[in-house]
């Protein structure tokens, strides 16, 4: 599989995500689809795919070349496939593969009016997102500040009262705690 790499807008190894490179030279989208991902993914010892695109995301494809062109496949298994060297496209026409999601790490931080880091108290985001109060309770509270590395919590309230709240995402909803360790927590 090493016909295959990845690379991140930096030109670094894209650890399973990125730009498609063949050879060290970018993939086409001509004739490319699901079953190229899956195919190719798995060359490079992935079991699926996340997401694909096409498009020149990066500005350090233009100093690469177009290496593979017509990338077929009707399975999703590499000897399916066909492909040529010689191409009739463009850098907008570079593949994007994801083998793997983004890492999501359950990452909860608390900041302040101003978006900062709030030392503890203000406004709780999860993954940089909001967190609803539907079925929120003083266990929630116990559990979340004891992810946080806090003991017990001072208090809690729903609003909005912070301006940047409206420019965010509301990522968390039903954060339900039958007792105040987070491993007694389930959320959507």
């Amino acid at each position: 599989g090493d016909m295959f790499s990845f690379i991140n807008e930096a030109g670094e190894d894209g650890q399973g995500r990125g730009l498609l490179l063949y050879r060290g030279q970018t993939v086409c989208d001509d004739g490319f689809s699901d079953n190229s991902a899956i195919a190719i993914c798995g060359l490079m010892g992935y079991e699926n795919f996340d997401s694909w695109r096409n498009g020149q995301l990066f500005d350090i494809q233009a100093n690469l070349q177009i290496g593979l062109d017509d990338v077929v496949c009707s399975s999703g298994s590499w000897d399916s496939c066909t492909s040529t060297t010689s191409h009739n496209c463009g850098h907008g026409e570079d593949i994007h593969l994801n083998c793997v999601p983004e890492a999501r790490v359950d990452e909860f931080t608390i900041v302040n009016e101003a978006g900062e880091d709030g030392q503890g108290r203000g406004l709780l985001l999860y993954n940089g997102q909001t967190v609803c109060d539907d079925s929120f309770s003083d266990n929630s509270a116990i559990a979340i500040c004891g992810l946080m590395g806090y003991e017990g919590f001072d208090s809690w309230r729903n609003g909005q009262l912070f301006d940047i709240q409206a420019s965010l995402e509301i990522g968390l909803d039903d954060v339900v705690c039958t007792a105040g360790a987070w491993s007694y927590c389930t959320h959507t």
